[in-house]
């Protein structure tokens, strides 16, 4: 889109060219005049889809210009600067429909929004203009994808709409699209029709083709000529100069791929071409996007199932063998195959690295990682494999996984090794009787607060609890000895208050420690 700017100062036009961002707001063009007249001679050469105008200007005011612009350009847009709230004015861009009033000094935001609005209204009414051939194009296409249907079928369905040169042999090639999620979310809604629509400008007429180009859902469009005028190296050459003007126009906010298909023959179904095409295309999973794909990958390949099924159990084996790097390579192992084969159903591919998911998760079950809710993780899983759109992001997805549970792992052995050292020294010392949580963290080397914390974590209790396990564990065995005195046993577990060790007893076992001595 175009916007003109009209001011008869020079810092004002100057800023608003350099501090607006002109690409991110879908303007990919911007010219500045004076003053009313100067305007008025560069409206014919220009043709601005959107006027940015301050209202008193030397030789003709800003309100007389967009009056003769409005004549002349109807559906143009309007946007009014202004220093003076004058009603006279404001009464006279009314009239004019103008979308916005905005007064000076000149708030960025504020102008911005307006512009931002100027551009939606501009795609919607284009939208709007060519929706009708948009639609019955994209039902062609749609038809094309569904079922094998004759050049004679579509024609009785959709009249001259289908071109003669259907029932000849065709070019295809298919125009992958992906949204860049920071694009603004209202020039989003129309831009595949938009697409569509520039795309006859822009590869229409290749040695005086004609050209049939829509698209068959929001991220995929069509490009159709004929194959007997159109040689194949200036298909493959418009292609490329269609993907440059692309990423020119859009390459901001969309990401491109081409893929060209084997050409049709005579007395063959049309759809076969586009299914090539499209075959072609999904070569971006494997090797990226803004790339022209000029061949379809061969038909003859190997299930991706079958390739992954030989490479379960060495995953499985290095996994248990705590070889982190010998995983890591059978993924990367796996990743280069795939990426030979380009199986254009990128959904098998990604279910063979999400069955090495599986297996990892598994894996973390069985070393106490994580839970045991392995339905709702093969959710969680495949949900977050569905999402990803390139093979290397899927690959490092899998070896990020793999590095992480590993990670855990070695974490998870260190931990339960500083738990057990912990329930040594307190095996070796429950006699003493000035143990502490202090004393243990001193000599194991442990902040208190850590090893209380990881203690309770690990094992459901806290230290204290599991001291008293020990010693009552010791003086039930220490009753067994009939002419061992009950204050000798408190002391020999490091209880110095006998009345405390028999209470402490009772509390844990519902007898006092004679009572206990008595069903021995």
């Amino acid at each position: 889109m175009k916007v003109l700017l009209v001011d008869d100062e020079p810092l004002t036009t100057e800023s608003l060219e350099r501090y607006i961002d002109w690409r991110q707001l879908g303007i990919f063009e911007v010219k500045t005049a004076s003053n009313g007249l100067e305007a008025l001679e560069l409206l014919p050469r220009f043709n601005p889809d959107i006027i940015v105008s301050d209202v008193r200007m030397p030789r003709m005011n800003g309100i007389e210009f967009a009056t003769e612009a409005r004549e002349r350009y109807p559906t143009i847009k309007i946007i009014f600067l202004s220093g003076y709230s004058d009603k006279e004015y404001l009464k006279s861009a009314i009239h004019l429909k103008a979308l916005s009033y905005v007064e000076k000094p000149v708030k960025l935001e504020e102008l911005t929004a307006a512009i931002r609005e100027s551009v939606y209204q501009c795609q919607s009414e284009s939208a709007n203009r060519t929706l009708t051939r948009s639609v019955i194009r994209h039902r062609i296409l749609a038809k094309l994808m569904e079922e094998t249907v004759s050049y004679a079928e579509l024609r009785q369905e959709f009249g001259e709409h289908v071109p003669a040169f259907f029932n000849k042999p065709v070019r295809s090639m298919a125009i992958h699209m992906s949204v860049i999620p920071e694009s603004d979310a209202k020039l989003k809604e129309s831009w595949h029709t938009e697409i569509a629509d520039r795309l006859t400008d822009l590869v229409g007429g290749t040695n005086g083709s004609e050209c049939f180009s829509g698209y068959a859902d929001n991220d995929l469009l069509f490009v159709l000529m004929e194959a007997d005028i159109v040689s194949s190296a200036d298909f493959k050459e418009t292609a490329r100069n269609s993907l440059f003007s692309l990423n020119a126009l859009y390459g901001d906010k969309i990401a491109f791929s081409i893929g060209i298909g084997n050409p049709s023959v005579m007395h063959e179904p049309l759809r076969n071409c586009c299914l090539s095409s499209i075959a072609a295309v999904r070569s971006q999973f494997y090797f990226g996007t803004g790339i022209v794909f000029s061949e379809p990958p061969a038909e003859s390949r190997r299930d991706p199932s079958a390739i992954a099924a030989k490479l379960y159990p060495d995953f499985r084996h290095a996994l248990r063998s705590d070889s982190a790097l010998e995983a890591g390579s059978l993924v990367e192992q796996l990743t280069q195959e795939m990426r030979r084969e380009r199986d254009p159903e990128i959904g098998r591919v990604k279910n063979a690295f999400f069955k090495l998911l599986m297996i990892l998760h598994e894996f973390a079950v069985e070393k106490g990682l994580t839970g045991t809710d392995s339905l709702q993780e093969e959710k969680f899983i495949w949900q977050e494999v569905g999402e990803i759109s390139t093979l290397d992001s899927l690959s490092d997805y899998v070896t990020a996984n793999v590095q992480a549970v590993f990670s855990q792992f070695k974490e998870h052995i260190a931990v339960n090794a500083r738990v057990s050292t912990v329930m040594q020294y307190i095996k070796e010392h429950y006699s003493d009787k000035d143990l502490t949580t202090r004393s243990i963290a001193d000599n194991t080397y442990l902040s208190q607060n850590y090893m209380c914390a990881l203690f309770k974590k690990k094992t459901g209790k806290t230290i204290n609890e599991y001291i008293t396990e020990v010693r009552l564990e010791k003086a039930k065995e220490l009753l067994r000895d009939r002419h061992a005195k009950l204050y000798e046993i408190a002391l020999a577990i490091g209880i110095t208050d006998p009345n405390y060790f028999s209470s402490m007893f009772k509390k844990s076992t519902g007898f006092t420690p004679s009572q206990y001595r008595e069903r021995m």
